[in-house]
């Protein structure tokens, strides 16, 4: 239930960023449904044991996978469900951290959250190379054309 919930305020989250992002209003539900499966799928991953890093990483392979979906069944850029659709996983208090420990001179957590927040960056740039490295056909709607001169 609570993963349910999570996904909910990761759905709301998005929407919120999408409209930000200026994102057409009838593109803000599936926004909002990629931002909510990749929050979802990692804090499952989470659950289970992974590392932030890989957390990430299968999270952002499902929002990226379902921001090209919805690119091409809406005909808009992916750009449009996938800036807004990866908020969610952007390791902003990381970035905080690692920022307010250089400023604390705490050089030994700075650079503990500093290369934390790294590879949970890399993790999310490569998640969506993988993604967008798989070719055309594989997401496009399989619709079987029928011949009316049999």
């Amino acid at each position: 239930m609570d993963l349910l919930l999570e996904a909910l305020w990761a759905f709301l989250a998005t929407v919120t960023f999408a409209i930000m992002f200026n994102t057409p209003k009838k593109e803000l539900l599936y926004c909002g449904i990629a931002g909510s499966v990749g929050w979802f799928i990692y804090a499952l991953c989470m659950k289970i044991g992974f590392s932030s890093t890989i957390s990430n990483f299968w999270g952002t392979i499902f929002i990226a996978y379902f921001s090209r979906l919805f690119a091409i069944l809406r005909k808009n850029p992916i750009s449009v469900f996938l800036i807004s659709g990866i908020i969610t996983l952007v390791p902003g208090a990381g970035i905080y951290n690692t920022m307010l420990n250089i400023i604390m001179s705490n050089n030994k957590m700075a650079s503990h959250y500093g290369v934390e927040t790294v590879k949970i960056a890399c993790a999310i740039a490569f998640g969506i190379i993988v993604i967008l490295a798989l070719p055309q056909f594989m997401f496009k709607p399989k619709i079987k054309k029928f011949n009316n001169n049999n």
